[in-house]
């Protein structure tokens, strides 16, 4: 199948595809409102080494593994039922909205993410956060014979919406490929010829004049040049507009002795039940005449 063939449903359809591409967008616009803005809230803080000016790679391996240990702390459910506890909150899903990782070995980074009903809990949740992991740190340090410190944290916080490039590349890709493929979906349901190629199937022998304008602009004096160069021709329409435009003559008054049937048939529109139905009665002496449009 050259690329012709496989672009016509959509070079038949240009209005099809822009209504439902701006549907398509309008859906994917909707959908955005729906998309609550989130609270972003970053803490920060590193681990230091006290036991040496300058540190040495071991006593900065330690340091990492305090990192590692304090990251793994906020996948810990009863450190974060503290939180909760201590800022008087319930969050529904609070495990979800606060992670914590490590990075550089000696940096660590805790997020905690909120929905908007939840903003006014973030003073309370943040300084609850702190006061755990500081009196996690405190424990754990007089337990430990390694001395290490954590710098104070430093908070950023942002509010968090989908952002515009987002939703501009979504809403071109999925309206594009959705009413592009709507097209295909919509001519292969419908039970319609949609390609030449299937009239080649169906017809391997048969004369084929193909034709790129629509019904009623096309080219007069070249489809009388078709349609005389076979003995008796007799138009029979397989699509609506066909009766408006051309002298069609009843398939039971074809004799299939002298005449010979040309069909009508327009991508898009034409059956491909009708046409097999067609091709069972008159067999393969028959033309065709195809509207691309």
């Amino acid at each position: 199948m050259n690329l012709d063939s496989l672009l016509s449903p959509l070079l038949r359809r240009p209005r099809m595809i822009v209504g439902l591409f701006v549907l398509f967008a309008g859906f994917i616009l909707g959908i955005e409102h729906f998309i609550p803005p989130v609270q972003k809230t970053t803490l920060y803080f590193t681990v230091k080494p006290l036991e040496a000016t300058h540190p040495s790679l071991d006593t900065i391996e330690s340091a990492s593994k305090v990192s590692e240990m304090i990251a793994g702390w906020v996948k810990d459910p009863g450190f974060r039922e503290k939180i909760a506890a201590q800022a008087e909150v319930q969050i529904p899903n609070f495990k979800r909205k606060i992670t914590a990782r490590k990075q550089n070995r000696l940096n660590v980074f805790v997020t905690l993410k909120l929905n908007q009903p939840n903003w006014k809990h973030s003073d309370k949740i943040i300084q609850a956060l702190l006061h755990q992991i500081e009196n996690n740190f405190s424990t754990w340090a007089q337990q430990n014979g390694f001395p290490s410190d954590i710098t104070e944290a430093r908070i950023s916080q942002e509010i968090k919406t989908f952002p515009l490039s987002w939703l501009i590349i979504s809403m071109v890709l999925i309206a594009g490929i959705g009413s592009v493929g709507s097209v295909y979906l919509y001519e292969t349901l419908s039970g319609t010829i949609a390609f030449p190629d299937q009239l080649e199937a169906l017809f391997p022998e048969a004369p084929q004049l193909s034709i790129a304008e629509p019904v009623g602009k096309h080219d007069s004096k070249l489809l009388e040049q078709f349609i005389l160069t076979f003995p008796s021709p007799r138009l029979i329409g397989t699509f609506q507009d066909a009766k408006k435009k051309f002298a069609l003559a009843p398939i039971d008054a074809v004799d299939e002795e002298v005449d010979t049937p040309v069909l009508l048939i327009k991508l898009g529109e034409t059956k491909l039940r009708d046409l097999k139905n067609l091709g069972a009665i008159f067999g393969d002496e028959i033309g065709l005449i195809v509207f691309e449009r």
